[in-house]
């Protein structure tokens, strides 16, 4: 179970397959790529303009979170299979991890 989707028009499309997020874990202000590697039905590129860091560090919990503001442009492939371009989309994308 994903919890990836399109919300086109009020209509949300399902994308059942996880997606690939690949980016610079070195520099998450470096652009970014978003794909659905199996149906295609996205294909994303992110051009990074802020990042927003929160970390926390007490013993047993530990926690990094990397949110990153950018520019979205590629395809997105909503159910009906029409292909809509994308260019210039403000949006996000966010890197978690935890030990709790």
């Amino acid at each position: 179970m994903t919890e990836n989707g399109i919300c086109v028009d009020g209509r949300l499309s399902k994308i059942s397959e996880d997606l690939v997020f690949s980016y610079d874990p070195a520099d998450f202000m470096k652009p970014w790529a978003i794909n659905a590697p199996v149906t295609r039905r996205i294909d994303l590129r992110v051009l990074p303009f802020f990042e927003r860091v929160a970390k926390t560090n007490r013993l047993i919990i530990r926690s990094e979170f990397r949110q990153v503001f950018g520019r979205f442009s590629g395809i997105l492939v909503p159910d009906d299979g029409q292909a809509i371009e994308v260019a210039d989309m403000i949006g996000w994308v966010e890197q978690h991890r935890a030990r709790w």
